[in-house]
């Protein structure tokens, strides 16, 4: 009898063994379930973020064209002739500095004070350099043309891929 009450023992253990496994592999099934369709929303969220972020970059891109256009365009003459002036002269002045950048020369606009040149006869003392404008006093005078502000921009980007050149 014994052995009897031990095998009906062992049967209701392996019957509640039993079900725990179905209950685990229930609860394993709808967690994969969950995950996956975690994963399909992600995916959908994913991409309409990036449809909204494409959106708001193409956008920007307007909005930022429009500045461009916009801010040349309401330029006061003189100010548009003042630009073209300014451009006319850092290219005029250009190979100057990249060889003073470079070391390879000294400074194209170091001059000395006259009027600190006559005390330093009296009383050497250290000397003292004036930086002059790079605008050169024919371009403040003269009367150039003004270029489209997208012939400057060319302008300036050519200047700029030589120097990095």
């Amino acid at each position: 009898m014994a052995y009897l009450a031990h095998e009906v023992e062992l049967s209701k253990r392996h019957e509640e063994i039993l079900g725990l496994r179905t209950t685990l592999l229930q609860q394993m099934e709808n967690q994969l379930e969950s995950q996956t369709n975690e994963k399909k929303l992600q995916a959908v969220e994913f991409e309409s973020a990036h449809e909204r972020n494409m959106s708001l970059l193409k956008d920007l891109e307007i909005a930022e064209e429009k500045l461009r256009a916009g801010a040349h365009t309401h330029l006061h003459p003189n100010v548009l002739t003042l630009e073209t002036k300014y451009w006319a002269s850092v290219e005029e002045h250009l190979p100057k500095w990249e060889q003073f950048l470079l070391g390879k020369t000294k400074s194209p606009v170091e001059v000395t004070n006259p009027k600190h040149k006559k005390s330093q006869q009296e009383e050497p003392q250290e000397k003292v350099t004036i930086k002059s404008s790079i605008l050169p006093s024919s371009a403040s005078t003269s009367k150039t043309p003004t270029q489209s502000p997208h012939s400057e921009k060319q302008s300036r980007t050519k200047v700029y891929k030589k120097r990095i050149m």
